[in-house]
């Protein structure tokens, strides 16, 4: 038998068993959402809105400013974990340097869970590479595959705009302008999912989630 070293067994691990492999998890994903959809927004717009509740509760306690920020951010650490939480925070002018923390965890694991499983099942077969593949391997392949799976929570996140953005919780909040609903990394790399600011009647025509010449919603596409 041909003896090949590290890098090239590496490579032969990724064409075979690594790079095409999220493709067969989509349909997997798509048919949990389907069949239990209900209950991942209801769960997601719950975390969505004790943030808020959290976040009034210190407003109403002088211990935080009106809200300028929130942001829902993955936390990496915890897919070693076999954990796919996302961090929901709202944070007041002073941004990351605001002293009150005001967070509330969301699993997305309705995601990234036949990504876990997909990862369990390379363990087994490393064992064919003569050591060559290590679990620090999987381990690093997990992260580099979890891109994917975060794209595809982004995209479920914004169709839950109209439900954030309709939600008394986060209406009752004192919102400093323009305020801004961010999704991303923790403390990382985000985009911006909708903003409110103030703007003009003769501005732009109404839409139903604008109030006339008060508050404008922008959406990001």
């Amino acid at each position: 038998m041909m003896r090949i070293d590290r890098d090239a067994a590496l490579q032969d691990f990724l064409e075979k068993h690594v790079h095409e492999g999220w493709l067969g998890d989509l349909p997997l994903i798509e048919q949990y959402v389907e069949e239990h959809n209900e209950q991942i927004e209801a769960d997601l717009l719950s975390a969505f809105e004790a943030v808020c509740e959290k976040a009034l509760s210190q407003q109403r306690a002088g211990m935080k400013g009106d809200i300028q920020y929130m942001y829902i951010s993955l936390l990496r650490t915890r897919l070693l974990e076999n954990k796919a939480y996302y961090r929901i925070d709202a944070h007041d002018a002073n941004w990351f340097l605001d002293p009150v923390e005001c967070a509330e965890l969301w699993s997305a694991d309705f995601v990234f869970r036949p990504l876990f499983n997909r990862m369990a099942g390379l363990e087994e077969m490393k064992r064919d590479y003569a050591r060559k593949i290590t679990s620090m391997d999987i381990e690093q392949i997990t992260q580099i595959e979890a891109v994917k799976y975060h794209l595809l929570t982004l995209q479920f996140l914004k169709t839950m705009i109209p439900a954030f953005i309709t939600s008394p919780k986060l209406e009752e909040l004192a919102k400093a302008e323009p305020f801004t609903l961010s999704a991303g990394e923790y403390r990382d790399e985000s985009i911006i999912l909708c903003k409110l600011e103030r703007q003009t009647a003769e501005a732009g025509a109404a839409s139903p989630f604008t109030e006339r010449g008060e508050k404008r919603w922008i959406i990001s596409t």
